[in-house]
């Protein structure tokens, strides 16, 4: 009699992980911040900007963004796969409370001519550089501190404990903008950066690589060897033509949903619907709300096999989400299409992550992570064609239409490769090797096959 298979792990046991405890709260107090910046830059875009370039203006914070997280998010990637992580990420979390100390002292010694607004920009490019390093690293190393059977719930926690968080900030967002300043509410956001890398310094957690990738003897030759190692990482996930594909198809859920739901969303809110800043924090809350409970609930049923199903569940549920948002300007369509904009990008990033952290190996996982964070960058960068569209035609002729075609072209995908659908990531987290068919002559087939329908035949 077999013996049955291992229960799959569940988040409570992956919390008694002293270097996965460590790494996620590290994660929470860093990620907290995010959102508090991009609110504060775009406040800050609009307060100061003339009227005739504030939709593009703001789209051009994202996608100064998007140049950093494509143009380095596969160099961290490759990174990742090369030097120790942990120290990897406190470089990049030091460059970004640099980053965030010198935005704040702009904003507050109020440099809003062409010169502040060039030195803005750049110093963003600088911190969405240094992020594009953090969220491959960080992606690689959650599998590797708690193995194949803990990686889902784990992947799912991590989730869901940024989400826990985000609801906070975007609330908090609105209401210290008004009391504080742009300038002082941005600059506070390094104190999140700096204590990330006080958590990580506590770490005893350090990477082991097969190929002995831990022992740097020369940073310059281990560096350009990275750089040669992306191309090893894209032709790694090109063996893999359901993994390409989720990936693909995540890119282009957030190039094309972001952009006028997130990067431009405050803009909407403000502008279109007529929200203050306040008023604000209270409608953009939902969409942290709709990510915390999905994240929670793919935390309770992290132990689902169908997680190719669950990725395209999530990217046709934030597109939906689209449609909602921009239907009618009113706070009620705001607020939903909130909910579902996060609950679906929440359940598709999940599901996705995890799906990579099964299919790859540590020592290419790095590469294959940052390939999934790229969608990030491409919806960063794509904000800014979308803002010049929507300052000539204004967001309320271009967004409803856009979201249905944004709809019914993810839905198409999805429906072109139903081989995703079938995708799963075993619950026990052990891989099974293939049961070898029996090998049978051509005069007998016929029988044979009648005789066994459910098994695989080899006819020879």
């Amino acid at each position: 009699m077999s013996r049955p298979p291992a229960p799959s792990g569940n988040a409570l046991e992956a919390l008694r992980n002293r270097e996965y405890r460590l790494l996620l709260f590290g994660f929470i107090i860093g990620q907290a911040m995010m959102p508090l910046q991009f609110v504060t830059a775009i406040f800050w875009i609009q307060n100061y900007a003339d009227d005739s370039l504030v939709v593009v203006l703001v789209a051009a914070i994202s996608t100064v963004r998007g140049v950093g997280m494509v143009g380095f998010g596969l160099i961290g990637g490759a990174l990742a796969d090369r030097f120790d992580r942990r120290r990897l990420l406190m470089i990049a979390q030091s460059g970004g409370a640099l980053a965030s100390l010198l935005i704040g002292g702009i904003m507050l010694l109020g440099w809003t001519g062409p010169f502040g607004f060039v030195l803005f920009f750049a110093l963003t490019l600088f911190s969405s550089a240094a992020h594009a390093v953090d969220a491959p690293t960080r992606g690689a190393m959650v599998p590797e501190i708690l193995g194949p059977r803990l990686t889902a719930p784990g992947l799912a926690l991590n989730q869901a404990a940024m989400q826990l968080a985000l609801p906070v900030a975007i609330f908090a967002s609105g209401f210290l903008n008004e009391a504080l300043g742009q300038g002082a509410v941005y600059a506070l956001t390094a104190s999140g950066h700096i204590g990330e890398v006080a958590i990580l310094a506590l770490m005893s957690y350090r990477t082991v690589f097969a190929h002995g990738g831990g022992a740097v003897k020369s940073v310059r030759g281990e560096a350009a060897r990275a750089l040669r190692d992306i191309r090893g990482g894209i032709a790694y996930a090109r063996t893999k033509p359901v993994l390409l594909w989720m990936i693909l198809l995540v890119v282009l859920m957030m190039a094309l949903v972001m952009p006028p739901t997130g990067s431009l969303g405050p803009t909407w809110i403000t502008r279109v619907v007529g929200m203050s800043e306040a008023q604000f924090s209270l409608i953009a809350v939902f969409w942290g709300l709709g990510a915390m409970a999905a994240s929670l609930l793919m935390v309770v049923f992290s132990s689902a096999e169908r997680k190719g199903a669950l990725v395209a569940f999530g990217v046709l549920l934030m597109s939906a989400g689209f449609i909602v948002f921009t239907a009618r300007p009113t706070p009620l369509n705001a607020i939903l299409g909130n909910l579902m904009l996060g609950s679906g990008m929440s359940v598709a990033m999940i599901s996705s992550a995890a799906l990579i952290a099964w299919e790859t190996t540590n020592e290419v996982r790095g590469r294959v992570m940052s390939l999934m964070f790229l969608g990030i960058g491409m919806a960063q960068l794509a904000s800014l064609p979308f803002g010049v569209a929507a300052q000539a035609l204004t967001m309320e002729a271009l967004w409803p239409p856009l979201a249905w075609a944004v709809f019914a072209f993810l839905a198409f995908l999805v429906a072109v490769r139903p081989a995703l659908l079938r995708a799963i990531v075993p619950r026990d987290g052990l891989r099974r090797p293939p049961v070898a068919a029996p090998r049978i002559t051509a005069p007998h087939a016929l029988p044979y096959i009648a005789q066994h329908a459910p098994q695989r035949a080899v006819v020879e």
